[in-house]
């Protein structure tokens, strides 16, 4: 049973609650110093563990002393302490530990309070069960009494004539007079004889809490399970574990490759999303999930169902169509049976996904009955050269014995199992939403050609999956192909049988502007099941008339070239851990970017995390790595934004402003985020996006791009900005009532990284306007943008003024740049008494909102991005202030604070944050791996590297700089730019700082502050 199931939670005191430990060991060892004989062993620090821990005060004197062969009558509980008997040594104790108790008096542990508000908050029933006589009193002292229903102490006990722990007396005594039975309830004990009370008593969960009995002692008598501090018991499995888990992997199951991660365990659902592969457009999660059923196998971009918002009180202009990525049918989803029985139990299991051949594998290793080896193992390839295209191969081996295996090879389209959190993160089951297969008369014989064609509920999305599968050494042409269900394989000894399964996707291609009415999504042009079946079988036929070898060798010529672009080499003095899971990490980048069909979400294709939705961290912590390695695929990305503007412009309109906001979180340009304070207040979107976009046209050269539709965008922004925000009495332009990135803070006043963001966007229309009248010498491509957009130089005028005055929030005290307005106001947050983690999974909003605590810090992100408009002491200065309030629970926090750190001479909090990022989800550091790859964090990782530890900065493409900062102990980091058409590489090494140019015109870049020639 879990906490959240039980309906009491019963306490120990001394030693679970307070810390009265202390003064309890001190009270005994001075009691025993007193009255145990000189010629016996003298009272020792085990001694409290071993014979009077949790026990009754009597019983404890008791067994100390026959413990020592010490005999004394049992006198009567009314002895005084000066009598030699066993209740007058008691008596006596208790006296000391009086004094004590009024001398020094006590304090709960940190984190007491917050688990019993917590636990009273879900409505749990609360009891104290303590063998002390002062419970009572010592929850007073300790001003924590107020929260317990009951409490059984020594003096309950003694009138109801009850047994003492470890007997279980006292702990069903409590349950019954909370009117809860025993397996209802949960006790939770520090010392071995209350946990074994808890077990004898048949309690629903015994925790047992480590303050120095011993974590196996404890499980061996009885716990269920053991928490070293109380906050761990409410943190369950969402709980944050970077903050005491090492980030590294153990080189025994994660064995060290720089080409590969491999895993050699029986997988999880963590595993499942850590070998996943994709090519943007289709994703295929690894082995580990219970089942590979709709949403935990196969995902395609775009490709999601709608429902309505139900709010409770509801409001003008809230979100109302909501959105949700659905799975698509697994096609790599084989079962195998060997003489009648069912392969499932096998003796070893590996994992490996291979960064140059772009193939995930699992191989599993059974041995049957008669002791003969069976071995199978399933790849699983997406072509990243082919949006539509993917690849699985089984292949069985038999070292021992000639074997028949059968395949159950049916597509897995299986309802998913129904998941209901509280978790924002996940993503749950929507009533009403889901997939359906469709017999469509248009769509011909698709059926007969094994396609099958699959539509949303709401949405109307249709999606298709066309499949056919042969034995290795047949002819993919031969339309004789095995059938799509049930295989029977002949393996001959020593020898192996493998099966190649071609699978062809398509989807529906969404165009992004929103719901108009209903909860139908709106698609291109082509989109009908006809047209999509007509297109997947021609796709099929593409791939069996390339072959698996064919196929193969498109995917290693993709990724040889990706290597060559995008490659980030480190010597970091390790044994090549960094140098695994960073280029892991940027395998990353490449599987979700290589074919971009309808924009790219927070988890990808890897997962279902965040509903599927398409956040700014595409722009902020995504395109910068496409910008500098591969424009084209940028390009695409901010094409998707521009396909938005006009849900963009509606929901501007309808939040009573100019020009567009664009949506939060969506997947089809619809707002799809339920809570504005942290959803729609996020204004700063919209200049995140247009950060982005200037930073590929100034970094690419792409004028073009800027002509078409980036200038749309960037207009349409700053008319938002300027209608958002107002002068005021200083003279300056202020912004209210927004959300920055930080969403710990939120509904604030000129908040600075939306306030200097939505500055930029102002400029950069500004410089784009300039760009595109000196692009062609004629002006024609600004004419067209004037005339198209309906802007003059009135306009441009006030979006220029209001840029120069802009408001920069600032604490003159503190003599750091203030969040914003109301920030320096606060308390901060008592990170030791409140120490649960996320905060967002244990606090209500407002008790966050109401504090100096940050999920990410917005300043620190703000010194990063437009770094050329602080000094390098202001960069200190709020970095030194920031960084101990922030908590780091988003996965977006640790990058930019890697690379400010760097920057600022932080070296070790540089490493540690970089750390932290890198491992994030390879150690599943925010206990949330299983729902996908954090691509933002997989992006900020790329970012650390060559922004941080190699010094790029640029302030959206307008200045380039590099000035590396190595960490120590590194001997070289080297990586390259793709900047306006030629191709730089960059090798730092502890003696300074080397570029080369592979490619290209040569062109000059500051180094060091300096300007250099390439």
């Amino acid at each position: 049973m879990k906490i959240a199931q039980s309906l009491a939670v019963l306490f120990d005191l001394d030693g679970v609650l307070v810390p009265t430990v202390r003064l309890h060991k001190t009270a005994w060892k001075e009691l025993f110093d007193q009255v145990l004989p000189p010629d016996v062993k003298p009272y020792g620090e085990q001694d409290y563990f071993d014979y009077v821990d949790g026990k009754p005060r009597y019983d404890g004197v008791a067994s100390v002393l026959t413990s020592r062969g010490v005999k004394l009558p049992w006198g009567d509980p009314s002895d005084e302490p000066t009598v030699r008997s066993v209740c007058g040594l008691g008596n006596r104790k208790n006296a000391v530990f009086e004094r004590l108790l009024a001398e020094e008096g006590i304090e709960p542990y940190p984190d007491t309070v917050d688990v019993l508000r917590h636990l009273m908050g879900t409505g749990k029933r609360l009891a104290v069960v303590s063998s002390s006589r002062n419970a009572n009193t010592v929850l007073s002292a300790a001003g924590i009494r107020n929260f317990f229903d009951i409490i059984v102490d020594g003096n309950v006990r003694a009138r109801e004539g009850l047994k003492g722990k470890p007997a279980p007396d006292t702990y069903a005594f409590a349950a019954h007079l909370l009117g809860v039975r025993p397996e209802e309830a949960v006790v939770v004990e520090d010392a071995l004889s209350g946990v074994a009370a808890g077990r004898a008593g048949g309690f629903g969960l015994v925790v047992g809490v480590d303050r120095g009995a011993g974590r196996q002692a404890l499980l061996d008598s009885g716990a269920d399970q053991v928490v070293g501090q109380l906050i761990e018991m409410i943190q369950d499995g969402s709980a944050r574990t970077d903050l005491d888990r090492s980030t590294d992997l153990n080189p025994a199951t994660y064995p060290v490759d720089p080409w590969a991660l491999v895993e050699n365990k029986e997988p999880d659902s963590d595993s499942a999303t850590l070998f996943s592969v994709s090519n943007g457009n289709i994703g295929v999660r690894g082995t580990g999930d219970p089942s590979r059923d709709l949403g935990s196998g196969t995902f395609m971009s775009g490709f999601h169902d709608t429902f309505t918002i139900k709010h409770p009180e509801t409001a003008y202009g809230f979100a109302r169509v909501g959105q949700v990525i659905q799975g698509v049918p697994d096609a790599s989803d084989f079962s195998l049976g060997l003489e009648g029985h069912h392969l499932d139990r096998p003796v070893s299991t590996s994992q490996r996904v291979d960064f140059r051949r772009g193939v995930s594998s699992c191989t599993r290793r059974y041995q049957t009955d008669d002791g003969s080896a069976l071995v199978v193992t399933v790849e699983r390839m997406v072509c990243l050269f082919d949006a539509h295209l993917a690849l699985y191969t089984l292949t069985v081996e038999s070292p021992d014995r000639t074997v028949t295996v059968d395949v159950d090879a049916r597509i897995n389209a299986n309802a998913p199992r129904r998941q209901v959190s509280d978790d924002p993160r996940k993503s749950n089951v929507v009533d009403g939403c889901g997939i359906h297969e469709v017999l469509d008369a248009g769509a011909g014989d698709q059926e007969e050609a094994g396609c099958h064609v699959y539509r949303c509920n709401n949405s109307q999305m249709t999606s298709v999956l066309a499949v056919r599968q042969f034995l290795e050494g047949g002819d993919p042409a031969d339309p004789s192909c095995l059938p799509e269900d049930l295989w029977h394989l002949h393996v001959p000894a020593g020898g192996k049988a493998v099966v190649r399964r071609y699978a062809a996707y398509r989807s529906a291609s969404i165009l992004p502007v929103g719901v108009d009415r209903g909860l139908v999504v709106r698609t291109l042009e082509g989109s009908d099941a006809r047209s999509l079946s007509l297109a997947c079988l021609e796709d099929l036929d593409r791939a069996c008339h390339k072959g698996a070898e064919g196929l193969e060798g498109g995917q290693r010529s993709w990724l040889d070239d990706f290597w060559r672009r995008g490659d980030v080499q480190v010597e970091a003095g390790d044994d090549g851990r960094i140098q695994q899971v960073s280029r892991w990490e940027i395998f990353q980048l490449a599987q979700a970017t290589a074919q971009v069909t309808n924009g790219v979400g927070a988890k990808g294709l890897s997962g279902s995390g965040y509903d599927g939705h398409y956040f700014w961290d595409t722009e902020i912590y995504i395109l910068p790595f496409l910008t500098y390695t591969d424009p084209d695929r940028a390009r695409d990305i901010l094409h998707y934004r521009h396909e938005m503007l006009p849900a963009a412009r509606r929901r501007a309109a309808i939040m009573n402003l100019d020009g567009a906001l664009f949506p939060w979180r969506t997947i089809n340009g619809e707002e799809g985020s339920a809570y504005f304070p942290t959803g729609t207040a996020q204004y700063h979107i919209d200049a995140d996006i247009a950060y982005a976009l200037m930073q590929y046209v100034l970094v690419s050269g792409d004028e073009d791009y800027l002509a078409r539709e980036g200038i749309d965008i960037l207009v349409e922004t700053a008319r938002m900005w300027a209608s958002l925000g107002s002068y005021q009495s200083d003279g300056r332009f202020h912004i209210h009532s927004v959300t920055g990135p930080d969403e710990y803070t939120a509904m604030v006043d000129d908040n600075l990284y939306t306030n200097q963001m939505a500055r930029f966007n102002l400029m950069a229309v500004i410089q784009a306007v300039q760009r595109l009248g000196q692009a062609d010498g004629t002006g024609s491509a600004l004419d067209q943008a004037r005339q198209r957009l309906g802007f003059g130089e009135e306009e441009l005028k006030t979006w220029k003024g209001i840029a120069e005055a802009m408001f920069m929030p600032y604490a003159n005290e503190e003599g750091v740049h203030a969040q914003d307005a109301q920030f320096m106001n606060r308390p901060k947050w008592d990170f030791e008494h409140c120490p649960a983690r996320p905060l967002l999974l244990y606090y209500h909003p407002l008790a966050i909102y109401g504090h100096k605590v940050l999920k990410q810090t917005d300043v620190v992100l703000a010194l990063y991005l437009l770094s050329s408009w602080f000094t390098p002491e202001q960069k200190l200065a709020d970095f030194d202030y920031y960084d101990p309030l922030t908590t780091g629970d988003s996965t977006l926090a640790a990058a930019s604070q890697s690379i400010v750190a760097a920057e600022v001479g932080r070296r070790d909090l540089a490493m540690d944050y970089f750390r932290k990022s890198l491992f994030a989800d390879v150690c599943n550091l925010h206990a949330n791996t299983e729902d996908g790859i954090h691509l933002a964090a997989a992006g900020g990782v790329w970012s650390t590297l060559v922004c941080g530890f190699g010094g790029v900065r640029d302030t959206g493409g307008t200045a380039i700089d590099i000035a590396p900062r190595l960490p120590e102990g590194w001997k070289s980091l080297t990586y390259s730019l793709l900047v306006r058409g030629t191709t730089i590489r960059v090798k730092v090494t502890p003696a300074g700082v080397d570029l080369s140019r592979l490619s290209g015109p040569s062109i000059v870049l500051n180094v060091n502050g300096h300007p250099h020639q390439v």
